[in-house]
């Protein structure tokens, strides 16, 4: 599938990449070793100059999604999509949570102590969910710098007003940056119910006996906490509409009253300024806006993907061949550091960090050729396989039909062709 091989120097600087077939008279003749199966990079065994072209590297920010690309001489080197952790802030109430029940339990009578996380009001510092889209974004890039010569780097960026943006104004006066929806009100709830008349917005009763605050779109399927997704409601409507949103309970009318959140909006423009820092660690940055990069890709007759986006970034506009693939890499935590099991924590999850010489989260060959992740392991000997997007490939297969073609990292990849991109949309 990949066209391309990615060829370093004896001591690790990347160099132009060559073809398949140069590689495979270099690997036949002892010059050069593997050094990575995907994707496919060689080492030179033998002396050689350092002589490369100039590579410049596109980025295409995004909160959830992340576009790259190199390109040469008009020709594109590395095209990639990196979908970026969204657990972080869930993960850490959860671990919260087990510290503030151990502390009940072990040390109930220790004295309270308080103003003594001096690390989080350091100055520069990140909420962790976004320094970990600022950290994979920056180690993408390095990866690419470690098997490409890149020279430059270019970024998409924008500048969001939220307060702006979602008043559905360009500009707000001075003075309305202080007064936000919930300006004069107690709370949330005391709005939503003013706001509403103290009536049901799905059966239209006034002030029923327990007027309750409802989620337009539930929480569970990605709904926020805020009045723009908020209705008043009265209990009994409220437990019937339940996991639905307003659209399938009926009430279409009300569904268009859920702005679209401008969380992720806010988390680009947070993590911006320390993402475009770590770059230009690696090379010269220069940043571009979204509107050019459109227009450019549509001249260039581009398909709307993350990885088209960054080529065309890349190219500044220019004509530029483009690979018939592309390299699909996901996020994931370090490791588990879940320390109890059970419904009320009472067993010890003992499962080791190996199983059978398996990690999480390895890269593995089934019998059939497939190539897959090991996504759970089971001290029978049984594993799960899923692909890079979550979905499971084989369930119950023995370690024993599997064969390690990469460790576990944090970011996972795997090349995959351009024809199945829908995939890709819904992440």
């Amino acid at each position: 599938m990949q066209n391309l091989v990615y060829v370093q120097h004896q001591d690790g600087t990347p160099l132009m990449p060559t073809s398949n077939a140069k590689a495979r008279h270099l690997l036949e003749a002892g010059r050069a070793q593997v050094v990575t199966r995907e994707p496919f990079t060689l080492r030179l065994t033998v002396p050689s100059g350092k002589h490369a072209q100039p590579v410049t590297v596109g980025v295409d920010m995004g909160a959830k999604m992340v576009g790259l690309a190199a390109e040469s001489n008009g020709r594109a080197l590395y095209q990639g999509e990196v979908q970026l952790r969204t657990n972080v802030h869930k993960r850490m109430e959860q671990r919260a949570m087990y510290r503030r029940s151990r502390r009940g339990r072990k040390t109930r009578y220790r004295k309270p102590r308080f103003d003594n996380r001096s690390a989080s009001r350091r100055q520069g510092r990140l909420p962790p969910s976004i320094q970990s889209k600022v950290d994979t974004t920056v180690k993408s890039v390095r990866r690419v710098a470690s098997i490409l010569p890149v020279t430059a780097i270019h970024v998409e960026v924008a500048n969001f007003d939220t307060q702006a943006m979602k008043a559905g104004k360009s500009r707000l006066a001075n003075w309305a940056y202080q007064r936000g929806p919930l300006y004069q009100e107690e709370n949330i709830k005391m709005y939503v119910r003013a706001r509403d008349k103290y009536t049901c917005q799905y059966c239209g009763e006034v002030m029923p006996t327990r007027l309750e605050i409802d989620h337009i779109v539930p929480v569970s399927r990605g709904g926020a906490t805020v009045p723009d997704n908020l209705v008043a409601s009265c209990h009994d409507c409220n437990q019937t509409k339940g996991s639905m949103t307003a659209a399938e309970f009926g009430h279409p009318e009300v569904q268009v009253r859920a702005k679209r959140s401008l969380k992720m909006a806010a988390h680009t423009q947070a993590g911006k300024t320390a993402t475009l820092d770590g770059l230009s660690e690696i090379a010269p940055v220069r940043t571009t806006f979204g509107y050019i990069t459109k227009k450019d890709r549509v001249g260039l007759g581009f398909p709307k993907t993350h990885f088209f986006d960054a080529l065309t970034i890349a190219s500044q506009g220019q004509p530029v061949e483009p690979l018939s693939w592309y390299e699909a890499c996901k996020a994931v935590q370090k490791g588990n550091y879940r320390q109890r099991r059970g419904a009320h924590s009472q067993r010890v999850a003992s499962l080791p960090r190996e199983v059978f010489g398996f990690r999480q989260w390895d890269k593995v060959k089934l019998p059939d050729g497939q190539i897959g992740f090991v996504s759970a392991r089971r001290k029978t000997g049984s594993f799960s396989i899923c692909d890079i997007f979550g979905d499971k490939v084989r369930g119950g297969i023995t370690y024993r039909k599997l064969d390690i073609v990469a460790r576990a990292t944090t970011l996972l990849a795997q090349v995959r062709k351009i024809a199945p991109i829908l995939k890709m949309e819904r992440l």
